[in-house]
């Protein structure tokens, strides 16, 4: 094929068209070298006379001349670090509610897959934290007026997502979704750290995969978590993530 000056990647749907305009191929990018291009033949049947759209097609199988959304199905994995910046309530018995802040650490695995639209699933999986610290006036913590909670988890959050852009190119989106929470170490002298063994949360998100090239690129994501109130604390966390993603 020649690009006939276009930008061609590895990845891009190139939709062939009769001189009516009707869509008679769909052409996958398999190969670029200079001003010409190999594909593979997706759907219908590929000849000479046909004339190349070179934009992602839409999932109607309709060019998109502002550039398309990601059509194909992809999986993609990686591994991301996450500080997260944490709001705690606690309400001891017999007290008022006392507030606790902090930082903390995360680390996960990535796995997400993309399906046409632009719709797709992302899923971490790996180790979370929720560090928070507070002051009391009375001694209500464990005679101590400083409050505390250290925990650790072992987390999976799963998100619907929504992306925006070319699928070989860099892509926001927006997504929501649901964490589960499994207590590995435990630490405080406020709450009864016997109680605590899960937890859950609800997740809101948005981000964006920064594409270096047509199987790499760096996730960036963050996440507004809530934890359900319950009768004796209830918790936020707002979590930036970035790492580093690979396309199977």
């Amino acid at each position: 094929m020649d690009s006939e000056g276009a930008s061609l990647n590895v990845g891009d749907k190139i939709m062939g068209r009769d001189a009516n305009g009707k869509a008679r191929a769909l052409i996958e990018v398999t190969q670029v070298k200079g001003g010409r291009a190999l594909g593979t033949v997706l759907k219908g049947k590929a000849s000479n006379d046909l004339t190349l759209n070179t934009h992602t097609p839409s999932s109607s199988g309709s060019s998109d001349s502002g550039g398309g959304r990601a059509t194909a199905n992809k999986s993609s994995g990686g591994i991301m670090l996450g500080y997260s910046m944490n709001s705690m309530t606690v309400k001891p018995s017999g007290s008022t509610s006392i507030s606790l802040t902090g930082s903390s650490f995360a680390l996960s695995g990535m796995y997400q897959m993309t399906v046409d639209g632009g719709f797709g699933a992302r899923i971490l999986a790996g180790y979370e934290t929720l560090v928070a610290k507070g002051d009391s006036s009375t001694a209500t913590c464990g005679g101590s007026t400083s409050c505390e909670v250290d925990l650790s988890y072992l987390g999976i959050e799963a998100l619907g997502k929504y992306a925006f852009g070319p699928a070989s190119g860099t892509q926001f989106w927006v997504g929501a979704g649901l964490g589960f929470l499994i207590a590995m170490s435990k630490s405080s002298n406020i709450l009864d750290t016997s109680k605590i063994s899960t937890n859950q949360t609800i997740v809101a998100a948005l981000g964006m995969d920064w594409r270096l090239s047509p199987t790499t690129f760096i996730p960036l994501q963050f996440d507004y978590a809530i934890y359900p109130d319950n009768a004796t604390s209830s918790a936020t966390q707002m979590i930036l993530r970035a790492g580093y993603g690979f396309s199977f």
